[in-house]
């Protein structure tokens, strides 16, 4: 059964190195679950003040990703690898930083990087996926991106949802409104409703999630909105852990997730498809109910 974990820290100083630290513990916590290959995304070196999404991509570089066939060590030893490699530096500071990361285990296509997590939109990395559970209408949506001049890498079904994500996203927001499909047009009008043409990330996703189905827990991450992870579900676990100073989070202010989330209070959240992966950083967990999507 495929494990997902995330981490996100907010207003709280954490080098490259820690956020590494967490993401790989993270999924040494979800090992017991079984799976056959593994994967992480974090940020490239930059630095971005504002949590707010942005069109300009000069201002947000791709996603990092590394997939790797096997175990969680088989991962971490790749990663530290590429580092070396790239002389990507481990103790860059990061004030607010969203990283993703996945256990699989096969259902569509055999273990190998191309089939791990996080899935991706395509070469830019433009939107990135970690998925548990089954999309029964993958080859659906699969065909409608294929007229629409999407190829595709894998042999998963998850592959479509990111690339739904940015198919949504470009489509919104291209100029001549005269052409949007009715995938993304719905995205579109709800913007303009609110009295605001930019595409929120949570717009996107919603629009994402009404052409999915089957059973799912997702968490995207987005170039195109920096220093932000949505999350959504139906039918699979997903579970929010928050780590915030105790005279905030109490009582039931802990329970109104908007509350804790829209605050700019230093926190760090951590996302999982088991709380197992939560426990050793914050006993407050806050169950994500079906339908329901949470912005980070």
């Amino acid at each position: 059964m495929c494990g997902i974990f995330a981490y996100l820290n907010y207003n709280v100083n954490r080098e490259r190195r820690h956020i590494l630290q967490v993401l790989f513990n993270g999924l040494r916590r979800l090992e017991y679950r079984g799976y056959d290959s593994a994967g992480i995304s974090i940020d490239d070196d930059y630095f971005l003040s504002s949590p707010q999404s942005s069109s300009n991509d000069s201002l947000s570089p791709p996603p990092i990703v590394f997939r790797q066939e096997g175990n969680i060590e088989s991962l971490v030893k790749s990663v530290y690898q590429e580092v070396a490699a790239t002389e990507l530096n481990l103790e860059k500071s990061f004030t607010t930083h969203a990283g993703i990361a996945h256990t699989r285990w096969a259902t569509h296509g055999k273990p190998a990087p191309r089939n791990s997590h996080p899935q991706t939109s395509g070469s830019g990395n433009d939107f990135l996926v970690v998925h548990n559970g089954v999309i029964t209408n993958y080859e659906v949506l699969k065909e409608t991106l294929f007229r629409h001049g999407f190829t595709f890498e894998s042999e998963t079904d998850t592959e479509v949802i990111p690339k739904l994500a940015k198919f949504v996203f470009d489509k919104a927001n291209e100029e001549d409104t005269e052409v949007i499909p009715k995938l993304a047009k719905f995205v579109f009008d709800k913007a303009n409703e609110e009295g605001d043409q930019t595409v929120t990330f949570s717009q996107v996703v919603l629009e994402v999630m009404r052409h999915l189905e089957g059973a799912y827990a997702l968490i995207f991450k987005s170039r195109h909105y920096p220093n932000e992870l949505i999350a959504c579900k139906r039918g699979s676990p997903l579970l929010l852990g928050v780590k915030e100073n105790d005279d905030v989070c109490n009582g039931s202010a802990f329970h109104d997730a908007k509350f804790l989330l829209q605050n700019s209070n230093p926190k760090e959240l951590f996302l999982s498809s088991d709380a197992n992966a939560i426990v050793e950083h914050t006993k407050k967990v806050l169950v994500i109910e079906d339908g329901e999507l949470e912005s980070d």
